[in-house]
């Protein structure tokens, strides 16, 4: 954690206990939920170890939304955002251990601490670069090159997810999935 916010802001001892007196450390298991859907999400989620899935449920069907890696911010960020009910899931995926922050407990801490609002803009922009880079390989890429930039990106998710689930997040059916990779095999 000390090094992901040294990435961002400068800080001292001090100011890491104080950041890190905020936050909980919780353990889940495989396949246990951090998040369930249908409440506004008041939490984000510092992944310390593990991995994790998001998803929603569209019309009875599950659908990817995103991974969570190490050193990664996790939570439903609309919900977090705007207050209003939560639409995602997120599950660990292995065992996973994260720090956990209250929304209002960081605001507050914001306000005394001026330097650690830019925490609040980078994650901001970093949840709109991403999104918008998703898009974009929806509207510019074929099902083959989302595929080969995913396995370049994170070839470790193979091993981790069903191919279900991968096949959900690049948006298409397990078949069309399984049609690409034999043509690549």
């Amino acid at each position: 954690m000390r090094d992901f916010l040294n990435s961002f802001i400068e800080i001292t001892d001090e100011e890491y206990r104080s950041f890190m007196a905020l936050s909980k450390t919780e353990s889940f298991k495989k396949g246990e939920y951090l998040l369930q859907a249908d409440r506004p999400v008041q939490e984000l989620f510092f992944v310390k170890s593990g991995f994790l899935r998001g998803y929603r449920i569209e019309q009875g069907a599950d659908i990817t939304h995103h991974f969570y890696f190490d050193k990664w911010l996790a939570t439903d960020y609309e919900s977090y955002l705007t207050g209003n009910q939560g639409e995602l899931f997120i599950q660990a995926i292995v065992d996973t251990t994260v720090y956990k922050f209250n929304r209002n407990t960081l605001y507050d801490f914001y306000k005394s601490h001026p330097k650690f609002e830019k925490l609040r803009f980078i994650q901001a922009e970093d949840a709109y670069v991403r999104m918008v880079r998703r898009l974009k390989s929806f509207q510019n890429m074929d099902l083959k090159e989302r595929y080969l930039a995913l396995v370049n990106k994170a070839p470790e998710l193979f091993e981790l997810v069903q191919h279900w689930q991968i096949a959900s997040y690049l948006g298409v059916t397990p078949q069309s999935l399984s049609r690409i990779r034999k043509t690549l095999d």
